[in-house]
């Protein structure tokens, strides 16, 4: 059933969320098509209850702390896993390649869902798994888009070991390529962790623009072609902003956190 009151409260709240400034009575009455009268009451109600606040200097109307403060107890009551893994089922069912969610623990990321491919020929990982961040696509993906000093004190408390004779053992290649990930917003693993799996990652992020988390498709390397990262990288990057956006996070946020 439709309710007009409901609809033109949601229409302010949507209308404001696009104004940094504010606006002004007459700016919204003419946007939203609402009669002044009757938005001057919904106005009064809203700034009463602090879901709108009202500058009497500039005569504007901004959005008001209630509704961080309702954006707050949703964000708090998300699960990553329960956000995922539909959009993850949907992924895979049209990649047809396992994939995974990883976040990060200390200064390692473990695997806390998977879903599995069709194919008889992939590599197994387990949920609780963990893995070193620098040899992995999902935890470069995850590395890329920390803090300046988050990464240095990471590189500073770790060892690059090699997993494989691909594995970057190098900082300043390691560097250039966290600086590439976050340009593109997509991280690789060529056989740096296994020998023969290649991975592809996407980050995950939160309401404030911080990284939680990361989804990483896996594959044999005889399967990681040109032809298939071509196909796979849109969706994975669609799936990760899809996630992304139940946790509050909006693209033109940006991510400058490095």
């Amino acid at each position: 059933m439709y309710v007009k009151s409901a609809d033109r409260v949601i229409q302010i709240f949507e209308a404001l969320s696009q104004r940094e400034n504010g606006m002004t009575h007459a700016e919204l009455s003419k946007t939203l098509a609402i009669p002044k009268g009757s938005l001057t009451h919904l106005l009064s109600n809203l700034v009463d209850r602090e879901y709108l606040l009202y500058d009497k200097v500039k005569r504007v109307y901004s959005l008001g702390p209630r509704l961080l403060i309702l954006t707050g107890r949703y964000l708090l009551s998300l699960d990553i896993v329960r956000v995922s893994r539909p959009i993850i089922q949907d992924l895979v069912a049209e990649i047809n390649e396992d994939t995974e969610l990883a976040i990060m623990k200390g200064d390692e990321i473990i695997f806390v869902y998977k879903e599995q491919c069709s194919h008889p020929l992939k590599y197994s990982i387990e949920i609780g798994d963990r893995a070193p961040m620098y040899a992995t696509g999902a935890g470069k993906a995850i590395l890329a888009h920390l803090s300046e000093e988050e990464i240095k004190r990471y590189l500073s408390r770790i060892e690059l070991i090699p997993m494989t004779k691909n594995t970057i053992t190098d900082r300043g290649r390691l560097d250039a390529e966290l600086m590439e990930v976050k340009k593109k917003g997509i991280a690789y693993s060529r056989e740096e962790y296994q020998q023969g799996i290649s991975a592809i990652a996407a980050p995950v992020f939160n309401f404030y623009g911080n990284v939680i988390g990361s989804i990483t498709v896996t594959l044999p390397s005889i399967r990681f072609t040109y032809e298939q990262k071509n196909f796979i990288e849109p969706r994975l990057l669609d799936a990760s902003r899809r996630i992304s956006q139940h946790f509050g996070f909006e693209e033109k946020q940006g991510k400058n956190h490095r």
